[in-house]
């Protein structure tokens, strides 16, 4: 197993957190109301209790198995050949995911902050900090998470506190949007940002007491779909379902909304802060886990002489497609319909595995017993 550090349950719950959020600052909330309209706010929550169902069958197993995580329930259950295809399967969905975010966020930084400057003058710096701190490890990366989460939870907050006066509630009606059924889709589909369910599973024996990563995994998720889900109201309360559809980055909308009396207006700079650190940390660790995984699967012994080759990968890739629209269209194609199989399905299908083994193998242990009593 290579070491990687032992986590404390606030740095794994903020780091989990934050992870699983960066997204909320980018088109995610756009792509919410694209397909619930009116009632896109609901989407996150039905998510979240789909998610909270989910691990309420995850973490039982991992709370009765001492110091292991996904891997090595993997390997146990369905053998060595299995667990190095699920490592590589995680890890080649972490780059096409670090793909994606990395366009789509210096696009963003290009088109609503620094308009005249290059992408690669955004990209080069963004890249470079996110690869040092995945070889740093998930250590220092949880410990940063930890610093920051309590400001970024303050900036988010008062984001929307901010934006109070420009709120109509008439705007979230009607209130089932486009229906049931567009609700129900889309709530499977949006399991995808739920991605604190796979950093638990694969990093939960790293806890000084694996047995709190069941409490960590309800709160990281109910804070997850709360905050998807009120960023996602005030955006559709703000500027209506049909404004919200034209709109791509809601933070950087939302602030530059901000006015109150002369001087407390046009503050969208300051709320810049938290998409970077957001944006920096999930790059840092997707790249992390990714570079972790494959040094895994094939027995490396450390991880960190592919943390420089695979940043390079990405940083290619992240080019590839032709346009901001041609990325969002990439991601929506495969990254968003059908991540949730792999955030979601892996983890579940490894741990019911692994439980119907050991059930399997207490009954064949009673059966020997019983026959050794009758002898």
């Amino acid at each position: 197993m290579i070491k990687t550090g032992h986590l404390g349950k606030r740095e794994l719950l903020a780091l989990s957190v934050i992870t699983s959020i960066a997204d909320v600052s980018l088109f995610y909330p756009q792509q919410l109301v694209m397909r619930g309209s009116s009632a896109a706010w609901m989407i996150p929550m039905l998510s979240m209790l789909i998610t909270l169902g989910v691990w309420a069958l995850i973490s039982p197993v991992l709370v009765r198995t001492d110091k292991q995580d996904l891997i090595t329930l993997c390997e146990k259950s369905l053998g060595r050949f299995a667990m190095r295809a699920m490592c590589l399967l995680i890890a080649f969905y972490m780059i096409a995911d670090m793909t994606t975010l990395a366009r789509t966020f210096t696009e963003a930084v290009v088109t609503t902050v620094l308009p005249r400057s290059p992408i690669s003058f955004i990209a080069a710096p963004f890249f470079l900090v996110a690869a040092f701190y995945a070889w740093k490890g998930i250590e220092g990366i949880s410990r940063v998470s930890l610093v920051l989460w309590s400001w970024l939870a303050v900036g988010l907050v008062a984001l929307l506190v901010l934006n109070l006066n420009w709120m109509r509630p008439d705007k979230i009606f009607p209130l089932l949007g486009y229906g049931v059924m567009p609700l129900i889709t889309g709530s499977g589909l949006f399991l995808s940002v739920f991605v604190n369910i796979l950093i638990l599973t694969l990093f939960c024996s790293r806890l000084r007491n694996p047995k709190e990563v069941r409490s960590i995994g309800y709160i990281s998720t109910i804070l997850i779909g709360l905050t998807y889900m009120l960023v996602t109201m005030a955006f559709l309360m703000v500027f209506s379902p049909e404004a919200a559809m034209r709109s791509p980055f809601p933070l950087y909308q939302l602030g530059r909304l901000i006015y109150i009396g002369r001087f407390i207006q046009r503050l969208e700079a300051s709320f810049v802060f938290i998409w970077v650190v957001m944006a920096v940390i999930k790059m840092a660790v997707t790249l992390f886990m990714s570079t972790y995984l494959i040094a895994t699967a094939f027995r490396m012994p450390v991880y960190r002489p592919l943390v420089a080759a695979v940043t390079l990968i990405v940083f290619d890739l992240s080019y590839y497609p032709r346009s901001f629209v041609e990325t969002v269209s990439f991601n929506n194609k495969y990254i968003v319909a059908w991540s949730w199989s792999i955030v979601i399905v892996v983890p579940l299908l490894v741990t019911m595995a692994y439980r119907i083994r050991k059930r399997g193998e207490a009954k064949k242990h009673e059966e020997q017993e019983r026959s050794a009593d009758a002898s």
